[in-house]
């Protein structure tokens, strides 16, 4: 199994870490592209993305529980634009 996180999940975390309230470390960037990667997976195959949902993504990606919300905004800015 391969456990590479493609690129373009990075170039979000690029994005994202340009609008964000709190500043992405660099040692986040893995973990918030493994996020990106759940959420937006789950989000192609029409699946619903519920509070626990987000949650249960952000244990198994590593992020802290904190950004759940800040990323919600940023998506749905960033689905608008």
């Amino acid at each position: 199994m391969n456990d590479e996180i493609p690129l373009k999940y990075y170039d979000i975390v690029d994005e994202y870490s340009t609008e964000c309230a709190a500043p992405v470390a660099e040692v986040e960037r893995k973990s918030l592209a493994h996020y990106f990667q759940l959420l937006l997976d789950r989000l192609s195959n029409n699946e619903e993305i519920g509070e626990d949902a987000q949650k249960e993504m952000a244990k198994e990606a590593g992020i802290n529980e904190s950004r759940i919300d800040d990323i919600a905004s940023f998506l749905n800015q960033w689905g608008n634009e």
